[in-house]
């Protein structure tokens, strides 16, 4: 292996948004933000409903073709997940994908529950599977990510997502679907929106990836008695969300601003995006799962880096400049032993990045595994 480029390098370890978009962002916010005083006054001062800011809720049953009643807006994708599973008998048994939201493995583990992984294929979550795990285990909640998945990159199919909706329906699993990168598609097709009649699915998704992650806001869709429940949950939980940014993001939404920056940030990430699909396949051909077509991530599956020689090739990647990190935290942990022992799984991000620093990176890494193994 060549000696590591001591000048040049990335960090593939956090899934941020560009700097960029963030610094275009400001003037936007600044006058978002004044607007949401200026128009609300003290109702986005004075404490608010727990449940969120009325006006966002409004816009939000709107959009999903609900009773604004059914919608709950938290400070955040995770607060609102995690007070899902904070609303759950103890030990509830969880389906979640083989590979998922890391955050929400470590939520549900916190509130006692138990979780059973399911494998993912280039289609969405294997149906067999799943109907299996379904029938012979008393299931409370599947949680799936249907559009760009974290942190595979995997979508879904309309028909693979409907056969799941059904299973769950049958059985009276709860079907939850985080769709908080469902906007964020870059090659020019729209996702088909998810659909929710009287009993589900449950949506959550949030603003953190198609703003800002200091917003810190995001909301779930729920059955009405599902957030009947929840109210009382929320409202031990926390006295108010966040009504200042709740406000804003309405006057966003409103002023038609919101669908512009996304539009933005679709043409930005675009050329990010194809240079990591490219890279991935022409040096690691076979060890990602699929071309991705939007959101933050993408892994590769090292066969070649074995436990043995995974420490070795985390410490010689650092020191040629790329930092990565093996994903085994994002693994269900029923299926993590055994995955381990098929090769390392690191996971990747780009929108952060130049197109020329993505494509560096991903050929150092190649150039690490060959001097490691």
């Amino acid at each position: 292996m060549s000696e590591p480029n001591q000048t040049k390098t990335i960090n593939f370890l956090r899934g941020v948004p560009a700097q960029e978009a963030l610094s275009n962002l400001i003037p936007m916010a600044s006058i978002g933000y004044e607007n949401a005083i200026k128009k609300y006054g003290t109702d986005v001062l004075q404490y608010g409903h727990f449940n969120g800011f009325k006006p966002l809720r409004d816009l939000l049953g709107n959009l999903h073709q609900v009773d604004p009643e059914r919608i709950i807006v938290g400070n955040g994708g995770m607060e609102v997940i995690s007070l899902l599973l904070k609303s759950l008998p103890r030990k509830s048994n969880i389906i979640v994908e083989e590979m998922t939201y890391d955050r929400v493995i470590h939520d549900a583990l916190r509130y006692g529950h138990n979780l059973i992984g399911v494998e993912l294929t280039p289609d969405g979550v294997n149906l067999d599977q799943l109907k299996a795990i379904i029938n012979k285990t008393s299931i409370t909640v599947f949680y799936g990510i249907p559009f760009h998945q974290n942190p595979t990159g995997i979508d879904y199919t309309p028909e693979n997502r409907g056969a799941a909706e059904r299973l769950c329906k049958e059985r009276d699993v709860l079907c939850v679907w985080d769709i908080c990168y469902e906007p964020l598609r870059y090659d020019g097709n729209k996702n088909e929106p998810i659909m929710v009649s009287d009993w589900g699915p449950i949506l959550t998704s949030s603003f953190t990836k198609t703003i800002s992650p200091g917003t810190k806001c995001g909301y779930m869709v729920l059955p009405k008695k599902v957030a009947e429940h929840m109210t009382g949950i929320v409202a031990n939980t926390r006295l108010n969300p966040n009504l200042p940014t709740q406000g804003f993001i309405a006057d966003f939404i409103e002023s038609g601003e919101y669908e512009k920056y996304v539009n933005y940030l679709c043409n930005l990430y675009k050329p990010k995006m194809d240079t990591l699909n490219k890279g991935l396949n022409a040096n690691f051909p076979g060890a990602f799962p699929v071309e991705i077509f939007g959101g933050f991530f993408s892994i590769i599956r090292l066969a070649s880096i074995t436990p043995d020689k995974e420490q070795l090739f985390l410490e010689s990647a650092q020191k040629a400049g790329v930092g990565i990190a093996p994903a085994w935290d994002a693994v269900a942990p029923d299926l993590r032993e055994d995955k381990k022992k098929k090769g390392l799984i690191i996971r990747l991000t780009f929108p952060a990045f130049e197109a020329t620093d993505i494509e560096w990176g991903i050929a150092t890494l190649k150039e690490v595994e060959k001097g490691v193994v």
